[in-house]
């Protein structure tokens, strides 16, 4: 019987000493490796123009993307994960370019936080806020509506405060005010009306 078959090796191959081992009996090939432990066993590095892969992937190294993990980095020796820097700080670190205007990280859907914020600076366009506590300045520009919750009441465009009110530092308070309760001014006051 006549096989058309260009090069045929029925019990395994090697060439030189650890360059290519092919095991019939295990069906491993090691390239670099005599001791092929998986189906494609590779000791050194691999080039390829696009790679395909389906199923599980687990690396026991670290994972770069981009020159030295420029672009996407994971650590695997602190679970740290950089996108835009090789050398994140923090469980997720996202490096954007610096400039006014331009977003670093976009999330489409909601987040949830079970920890600390901590802002520089931040610009809302909806917002509804639980339990705020403001230790700093707080500037309010443009029209703002209370509506009556707790202690604050509003009523006919007058704002009313039907709790404590503990004011520290410098505070201006123009138009009609009406404190049911105690009022515990720090700093500089002025009310006018």
């Amino acid at each position: 019987m006549a096989v058309n078959k260009n090069f045929v090796v029925k019990n395994g191959l090697e060439v030189a000493t650890d360059v290519i081992l092919a095991n019939a009996s295990t069906k491993n090939v090691g390239i670099g490796s005599t001791q092929p432990t998986l189906t494609l066993d590779v000791r050194g590095g691999i080039g390829a123009t696009d790679l395909q892969v389906t199923g599980f992937t687990t690396l026991t190294q670290d994972l770069q993307v981009g020159t030295s993990g420029s672009v996407f980095y994971v650590s695997n020796s602190n679970n740290f994960v950089g996108v835009g820097t090789s050398v994140p700080a923090y469980t997720l670190e996202v490096r954007g370019p610096v400039s006014t205007g331009v977003t670093a990280l976009y999330v489409h859907g909601d987040m949830r936080v079970t920890g600390d914020i901590d802002l520089d600076d931040i610009t809302l366009d909806d917002a509804e806020i639980e339990n705020l506590t403001v230790t700093d300045t707080l500037t309010v520009a443009g029209v703002t509506t209370l509506a009556s919750s707790g202690g604050i009441t509003t009523t006919g465009g007058q704002v009313y405060i039907n709790t404590d009110l503990n004011v520290g530092g410098v505070s201006t308070f123009t138009g009609a005010a009406d404190f049911n309760n105690d009022v515990d001014i720090d700093g500089h006051t002025e009310l006018d009306n």
